[in-house]
């Protein structure tokens, strides 16, 4: 089964809202699943270059601040195969209702699993 029969701005909103629940979500709340999002095999490349593990990425999303906000610019997806997409975008922080000029460029590879798109690599790269 082919999992994205849909057109490019279909394909780049699915994963942008993807991308900011993720951001923009207090998962610390019950009820809130972070393994509807995160792949069991998940590892970053942090913005410094070292790695980063699955437990260590849970461990900062329970933490972030649930007031931090990101816009989210220029989007593009690209199928790598039929169960896995490549999303690069620019993300700048939001502070006190302006966007922040420098950000990060960064490269999420979701992989179709157990019935849903799960992050499988993130990669930040400061600008």
């Amino acid at each position: 089964m082919n999992h994205f029969d849909k057109s490019e701005s279909a394909l780049i909103e699915q994963f942008k809202h993807r991308e900011e629940t993720l951001l923009h979500t207090d998962f610390s709340k019950p009820g809130m699943q972070l393994d509807d999002f995160l792949h069991p095999e998940l590892f970053e490349i942090s913005p410094i270059g070292s790695y980063t593990t699955r437990s260590e990425i849970v461990s900062w999303l329970l933490a972030k601040s649930p007031l931090q906000r990101w816009s989210l610019t220029q989007f593009k997806v690209v199928a790598l195969a039929t169960d896995t997409m490549l999303v690069c975008y620019q993300a700048n922080s939001i502070n006190d209702g302006n966007v922040k000029e420098t950000g990060s460029l960064r490269s999420s590879i979701w992989r179709f699993y157990n019935r849903q798109w799960l992050l499988q690599f993130h990669q930040a790269t400061k600008n």
